[in-house]
């Protein structure tokens, strides 16, 4: 029997339909419990006051989003000094305040695609505060297509989106292009921005390998520095010991 594309065929037992059922009631319960968990004296303040401390001046607003760049960023930052001040429930967005550089500080590791937009809106009050919005997204260079024959000798290379970063002075910065895209929390930031008539500048960093060495870290570092991030010149990864081997 032929079918029509987009044809749904329903399966002949129930069974399938209970699991799935169950599965999205797990996923929205997920979504709707996503709050914020501040990193304060309950005594002294409440949550609500110290979301409205990061409020209060002009400030720029820079997210970062990534496999495991989390450690990455709390090693950089501030030479590892500066703590987060609040996380999200989900347990993989974290962040960062820093009042003297006038610097809203965000870093995400989530990988799940439905969590995107949920927390996109738990960042929209600090997204419509901002008097600037930047997006860095790490992402494997192998996803990037129409790669230059200069660029594919690199183990991290740097494309821009939208805002002022595509008149950016770095040699290492060129304009994403079609048909490549940017997605994840980034994506959201900038779209949220965008229809709310401000503009956002997205980075998207490609690399070799997922894992930041001090060779591919580089570049990064020197956008964060561009982008008013106080964090460290160098990154040194520290190796474990996977095995009792040795040579």
């Amino acid at each position: 029997m032929s079918l029509n594309f987009g044809e749904i065929v329903e399966p002949s037992t129930r069974a399938f339909w209970d699991e799935y059922d169950e599965e999205a009631a797990d996923e929205e319960s997920t979504f709707a419990t996503l709050e914020w968990i501040w990193y304060h004296n309950q005594e002294e303040s409440t949550d609500e006051q110290e979301m409205q401390k990061t409020l209060q001046t002009p400030f720029h607003f820079v997210i970062i989003e990534g496999q495991k760049v989390g450690s990455f960023v709390g090693k950089v930052l501030q030479n590892g000094q500066c703590k987060p001040i609040c996380q999200l429930s989900c347990g993989t967005v974290s962040v960062f305040h820093l009042p003297a550089e006038k610097l809203l500080l965000c870093v995400s590791e989530e990988l799940e695609p439905n969590l995107f937009g949920p927390i996109t809106q738990k960042l929209s009050r600090w997204l419509e505060a901002a008097e600037t919005v930047s997006t860095v997204s790490l992402q494997p260079a192998v996803l990037y297509k129409g790669l230059a024959e200069h660029e594919q000798e690199k183990v991290c290379f740097i494309k821009v989106l939208g805002g002022a970063g595509e008149n950016s002075s770095l040699a290492d910065f060129g304009p994403l292009e079609a048909p490549n895209v940017i997605t994840g929390v980034a994506a959201g930031a900038a779209s949220y921005r965008k229809f709310s008539g401000n503009q956002a500048t997205v980075y998207g960093c490609y690399l070799d390998s997922v894992i930041l060495d001090s060779v591919s870290s580089a570049p990064i570092l020197r956008l964060l520095k561009t982008l008013r991030v106080p964090c460290a010149d160098r990154y040194e990864m520290k190796f474990k010991t996977s095995s009792n081997l040795y040579m």
